[in-house]
């Protein structure tokens, strides 16, 4: 029996070590992926920087269900103010979303705030016309304010911002992976599956060192 374990691991680590290669084969740096900075994150992370606004966004709202579902804790969805209506919601974007991550609703808020945006064209302009969104999500006005003025919401908000600023992000969706890299969908311009292949790159640069 233990003679069999050793085997099944020796195999385990061969096919690993083969997709390592593959992988490594297949994706290059400056056509896949962009090395970003010199020194990786401690803990693994990948960071989808994103806006309701964005129909790209909205086009690739799956593949961002996919990786949370992929990475769990690792993965972290923030709202940026680049791609947004105007002036009001670009100084609340960040917090009407840190609102809705510390209630727990994130998901469900996301869903209908693009539905109404590129569905129903039914846009989303205003501190009211967000609350109006949580409120059809069980979020009375009270409790939004609760949230809305509390220190975690205050925190996630400005983590957010200087976050944006440090990657310098200037499109969205944008996928920073371990602080160190950043996804190119330029790269894939000819692949036939897509987002198959942007997973495959997402899980390649968080095991890469």
């Amino acid at each position: 029996m233990q003679k069999l374990a050793v085997v099944l691991l020796a195999i385990g680590l061969f096919f690993t070590s083969l997709y390592a290669e593959a992988s490594s084969s297949r994706f290059q740096e400056g056509v896949h992926y962009t090395v970003i900075s010199d020194q990786r994150s401690r803990n693994p992370e990948i960071i989808d920087f994103f806006s309701l606004y964005c129909n790209a966004c909205y086009q690739f709202a799956t593949f961002s269900d996919t990786l949370k579902d992929e990475f769990g804790d690792a993965f972290r969805k923030y709202h940026v103010n680049i791609v947004v209506p105007n002036n009001t919601m670009r100084d609340n974007i960040m917090q009407i979303w840190a609102t809705a991550t510390v209630l727990g609703v994130d998901e469900a808020f996301a869903e209908r705030v693009f539905q109404r945006h590129f569905v129903r064209n039914s846009w989303v302009n205003s501190v009211s016309d967000a609350k109006a969104v949580f409120a059809d999500l069980g979020v009375d006005e009270e409790r939004f304010d609760r949230a809305w003025n509390s220190m975690q919401v205050r925190s996630l908000t400005n983590r957010m911002r200087s976050l944006q600023d440090t990657f310098n992000v200037r499109a969205t969706p944008t996928y920073i992976v371990n602080r160190k890299y950043q996804m190119n969908p330029q790269g894939f311009q000819n692949s036939r599956n897509f987002f198959d292949e942007y997973l495959a790159l997402a899980r390649y640069l968080m095991e890469k060192e």
